[in-house]
């Protein structure tokens, strides 16, 4: 891997520098391992995600950071220098969106847990077509031998070729021009085609790496855990403290805001998706045994049906009140099929 390739007035940098660059990433993406663990396994989520803060300039997790800090101290830079800043954003080797790093993140244990596995895909699959599809778009090569620096040659980054032609000899501007075409125009491309990635396409990613796509959303009348105040982020679930953890039934959906009844202390609770563990079958249903359940799934199917749902809570009053008890039998008797129903006039 030629990671000396980063110039510096044309002078390869140091080891210690390129070693301060990959620590860098390392310490940053403890932060991102976080905000990801929070996020939903949802393609659309995770794109919002990179979108937003991986390649976001104005955020403290952003990928390009660090390459940028270190160029922008130059005082000032040659062509080669500034080609070479493009290199250590796009290469798949030694740029920030290959292996040096957000290869470091995809590489971390956490990662590449079972519980990270979806989410982990997802990200490498969005950065990877993104990267190659902007290497194609800039005519960035990715072979070192191809990398003509010569600014007449339109065969690797014309486009900035285009610019350090126009800005002579001066290489103050030259490095102020570099800083900005990557500011706005190559980093503004790079989050276009992430908003372009089409769900579909990642979803088929997944599949094809055998990896299950696990739902994204709740909908009412799910039972969830999810967590309280007292629960510990640092710790696993099973080690929370007593309380750290409750569970209860979706009530209501909107946005990334879901209000949940707690039964056992009767009353509905707002909460984000991100502190939404995960659905569960429920203590009331657990308690119900199979008709309980049975119940759930025929209610599950036509639970988008608001005429039918409003006949089911007619039903369950009528039969909840003691002065139906003898009508009620009459109508389960019906239902299975032991008596026949009056005749239609």
């Amino acid at each position: 891997m030629n990671i000396k390739k980063f110039s510096d007035f044309g002078e390869p940098v140091n080891e210690e520098i390129i070693k301060g660059i990959i620590d860098f990433f390392k310490g940053m993406w403890n932060k991102a391992i976080q905000e990801l663990e929070k996020a939903a396994n949802d393609p659309n989520k995770i794109k919002d995600y990179v979108a937003n803060n991986t390649f976001n300039l104005k955020d403290d997790t952003n990928v390009f950071s660090e390459q940028l800090k270190t160029f922008e101290k130059l005082p000032q830079a040659n062509d080669q220098a500034c080609l070479d800043l493009i290199m250590n954003i796009l290469d798949p080797k030694v740029g920030c969106l290959g292996e040096q790093g957000i290869g470091v993140l995809l590489n971390d244990k956490r990662m590449r847990g079972e519980e990270m596995q979806q989410k982990r895909k997802m990200l490498e699959f969005i950065i990877t077509t993104v990267r190659s599809q902007m290497i194609k778009t800039v005519k960035y090569q990715i072979t070192p031998a191809a990398r003509k620096i010569d600014l007449k040659d339109q065969t690797y980054l014309p486009d900035l070729k285009k610019i350090l032609t126009a800005d002579g000899t001066d290489e103050a501007k030259k490095k102020e021009s570099t800083l900005n075409y990557v500011r706005t125009d190559l980093v503004p491309k790079l989050i276009n085609l992430v908003k372009a990635v089409k769900e579909e396409d990642i979803k088929k990613s997944l599949t094809d790496a055998g990896i299950k796509i696990t739902a994204a959303d709740y909908e009412v009348g799910d039972m969830v855990k999810y967590k309280t105040k007292k629960y510990n982020p640092a710790k696993d679930e099973d080690k929370q403290l007593k309380g750290a953890i409750a569970q209860g039934e979706v009530r209501k959906v909107e946005g990334d805001q879901v209000t949940i009844f707690n039964d056992k202390i009767k009353t509905e609770i707002k909460k984000p998706k991100t502190e939404i563990i995960g659905k569960t079958e429920g203590q009331a249903q657990k308690e119900g045994g199979d008709n309980a359940k049975k119940a759930a799934e025929a209610l599950g199917k036509i639970k988008g049906d608001e005429e039918k749902m409003g006949d089911v809570v007619k039903f369950a009053g009528f039969l909840s009140d003691p002065a139906n008890a003898e009508k009620a039998k009459q109508v389960r008797q019906i239902i299975s099929g032991q008596a026949q129903a009056p005749a239609q006039a």
